[in-house]
């Protein structure tokens, strides 16, 4: 699962990664979209999902839009 499209849902109440398809997932974040807090907490989110390091999980490309492309390393 090396690359997959993201869409960030900021400032939910809930927490939650929702898998669409192998390369595209959902992801609910409590963070709001300011100084990088959302993509830092879609970085964890999508790491603890897959139980791995947020260190192994990179943003592609969306670093300040909704829609992101994720490369995940293992």
């Amino acid at each position: 699962m090396p690359r997959v499209t993201v869409s960030v849902i900021p400032k939910a109440s809930r927490q939650l990664v929702e898998w669409l398809s192998d390369t595209e997932a959902k992801v609910w974040v409590h963070a709001a979209p300011e100084k990088g807090k959302a993509n830092k907490a879609v970085r964890q989110a999508l790491a603890k999902d897959l139980s791995i390091r947020a260190s192994q999980v990179r943003i592609v490309s969306g670093e300040t839009s909704r829609k992101k492309i994720v490369d995940i390393s293992a």
